[in-house]
């Protein structure tokens, strides 16, 4: 059955969706250049409570392809891949400062129009890592406009300003959270989600993505890590 299936559909990389030569998700190429984010860069704080927050990858290439394919081509399959990471940066950095993991909700619209919620198959996927399940632990309140249509911060925090409740507060309170999404840019949507998680009683919020940031570029065009 497996072969029958590789035939029908062969395998590809999560990231750049190229076939598969060898067994696996992901290609040689992809592999051995993926933009990890070290040290200093994979850890920053955001929003005016300052969240912690773990970035596993810089928003370059071929991350950025495979995040898309994820979100806009209906590549579902790729959050499994992309879990990895994020559960391997999120062990690295936050261990211990957590235990239990949701994710930032799309609104229901945009859930209907894409046929799921990548940061809730991304968490789900994570959390299975350890051997424990993902909480849906909030609710977007109102559709917004995609962030990625905005550029100034400030409008990007008014978007998502007041966008998130709790859905079940005897399930939030006196706990520590996990906050899992795809793509954080200026950490506007991070930060109106864990604000309330916080609202809703959480003992505490951190913060786990699977890309962001784009690399530095020299003036020759050769990037810097």
């Amino acid at each position: 059955m497996a072969v029958i299936l590789d035939l029908l559909f062969p395998p590809k990389c999560a990231f750049c969706g190229r076939l598969l030569e060898r067994p696996g998700d992901v290609c040689g190429a992809c592999e051995g250049s993926l933009p990890f984010r070290e040290e200093e860069a994979a850890l920053t704080a955001i929003g005016e409570n300052r969240y912690a927050v773990v970035i596993a990858l810089y928003y370059d290439g071929m991350v950025r392809e495979g995040i898309r394919a994820l979100k806009f081509g209906k590549k579902s399959w790729r959050a499994k891949v992309f879990a990895r990471y994020v559960a391997q940066a999120a062990a690295e950095r936050l261990g211990g400062a957590f235990d239990a993991v949701t994710y930032v909700p799309v609104s229901l619209r945009r859930n209907f129009e894409r046929g799921f919620d990548q940061a809730r198959l991304l968490a789900e996927e994570t959390a299975k890592i350890w051997g424990v399940k993902a909480e849906p632990s909030l609710r977007k309140v109102r559709h917004t406009r995609a962030q990625s249509s905005l550029t100034d911060p400030s409008l990007r925090a008014e978007n998502v300003k007041a966008a998130y409740r709790v859905l079940r507060p005897d399930r939030v309170r006196g706990r520590r959270f996990l906050l899992i999404d795809d793509v954080c840019t200026t950490g506007s949507t991070l930060s109106a989600a864990a604000d309330a998680l916080m609202e809703g009683g959480a003992a505490g919020v951190v913060c786990a993505v699977l890309a962001g940031g784009r690399r530095k570029v020299e003036e020759s065009g050769n990037q810097i890590p």
